[in-house]
């Protein structure tokens, strides 16, 4: 009988694995587009920013290798998680200047994933961006130099509607961290926003703000910085 080799801590690490136990995967990642051979077009693809308040709009913009103009470009959309594997036509399209470079500009409503196609020849399509969008909060108080221990009514508004999550009001630590001193939920405002409102008393000033996290089709929003100071 021959003696196989023996891995000093492969006996203790198998013997720690429980019997039958599930041995954890890495989430699939989607395709990379494939490369272009040797001398065709390429095609670059970038986002700034890639992270944008609701309402606010990005860029996206690249080159192709082959510095060819009037080369018609197509913007493809994928607003799903995971992204990459369902991409649509967006309504977006463009042509190409004098030395291949093209631009689109976007509001995306929700987090999306974007690619460009140029009809080249052959058709080429460039490696994906995703583009995050942040909820729009807004902030109002009542009163921005209370007396001491009385009431200030934060209220605001927050785009697009969330109705029924939560909007946290927040004041910043000595730390300079922010705490969450209050929470109020976001009620029903119409088919395009949701607002809060809520009454705190207040003994000290501060600097306050609103979060509302975010969900599958947003990243957490924040309000502008208020500043409350006790007369």
């Amino acid at each position: 009988m021959k003696i196989k080799h023996f891995v000093p801590g492969l006996a203790l690490a198998v013997a720690l694995v429980p019997a039958g136990a599930a041995v954890a995967q890495k989430p699939a990642k989607p395709p990379k587009p494939p490369k272009p051979a040797p001398g065709s077009t390429a095609i670059t693809f970038d986002a700034k920013p890639t992270t944008i308040v609701f309402a606010s709009p990005t860029t996206l913009s690249g080159r192709l290798s082959a510095n060819t103009a009037g080369v018609t470009v197509k913007l493809e959309e994928d607003t799903t998680r995971p992204y990459g594997d369902s991409y649509k036509p967006s309504d977006k399209t463009t042509t190409t200047a004098n030395n291949g470079s093209y631009s689109f500009s976007v509001k995306p409503g929700v987090n999306t994933q974007y690619r460009a196609v140029a009809q080249a020849s052959p058709t080429v399509t460039s490696a994906p961006k995703l583009v995050l969008v942040r909820m729009l909060v807004g902030l109002r108080v009542s009163d921005s130099t209370p007396r001491r221990g009385s009431r200030v009514r934060f209220s605001g508004t927050v785009f697009p509607a969330h109705d029924g999550r939560t909007a946290s009001i927040q004041k910043r630590s000595a730390t300079g961290r922010f705490v969450t001193v209050a929470r109020a939920t976001l009620r029903d405002a119409g088919t395009a926003r949701s607002s809060y409102a809520k009454s705190i008393r207040i003994f000290r000033g501060g600097v306050y703000r609103v979060k509302v996290v975010g969900d599958s089709d947003h990243i957490n929003g924040f309000s502008r910085l208020k500043t409350i100071t006790v007369g």
